[in-house]
């Protein structure tokens, strides 16, 4: 992504824009496992590059079995709010999903804080917050309980694993995750851990 970015900007001699969507949930079915939640997290560390943006599409996916999702409007509209708070300098509210910033532990509780969720963090649905997975020193993920005990901060806990050492959300192909900020957008997936990929 740097390469790609850096060698347009390159041709054009000018340092424009690049602002870019996080690939969709989608069954791959014949795919390695982690290869799609690796391409996210690829894509996430390349928010780096400078005047660059990245926007999330978790929850714009009604077919799971469907590569090109129907929302194309909402999409659009989402791109649009990076490109008019950061290109054209006007004040659209908050234009950025919620992004995992740091994370402790306090007995068997992972505690999460994220960034870009000033005005706080929802359970879309009002229902339990889904796909939070917490893991052991064993290294075996479990599927966890997560609740949101403060603006952008979310607890995560499991009955599985008494000490904590990594936490992982929405890192699958097909995630189904309900953590939105306030402003509607959903937050981006990551991992606590730099962990061996793979079965």
């Amino acid at each position: 992504m740097h390469l790609l970015v850096d060698t347009w900007r390159g041709a054009w001699q000018k340092n424009f824009p690049f602002y870019y969507v996080q690939i969709a949930p989608f069954n791959y079915r014949d795919s390695t496992e982690f290869k799609a939640p690796a391409v996210r997290e690829m894509q996430t560390r390349a928010m780096d590059i400078r005047n660059s943006g990245m926007i999330v599409v978790t929850d714009l996916v009604d077919n799971l079995n469907d590569i090109h999702p129907a929302y194309k409007r909402e999409v659009g509209n989402r791109l649009a709010g990076w490109a008019l708070a950061e290109t054209y300098g006007q004040k659209t509210g908050n234009y950025r999903s919620p992004q995992y910033r740091s994370w402790q532990v306090e007995g068997n509780k992972a505690w999460v804080t994220f960034d870009w969720a000033e005005s706080g963090l929802i359970a879309k649905g009002n229902t339990e917050l889904a796909e939070f997975e917490i893991a052991g020193s064993d290294h075996v993920f479990h599927k966890a309980k997560a609740k949101i005990v403060k603006g952008n901060q979310v607890e995560v806990t499991s009955d599985k694993v008494s000490q904590p050492v990594a936490v992982r959300f929405a890192f699958r192909d097909t995630p189904v995750p309900n953590l939105f900020n306030k402003e509607g957008l959903p937050a981006i997936p990551f991992r606590t851990d730099d962990w061996k990929l793979g079965k």
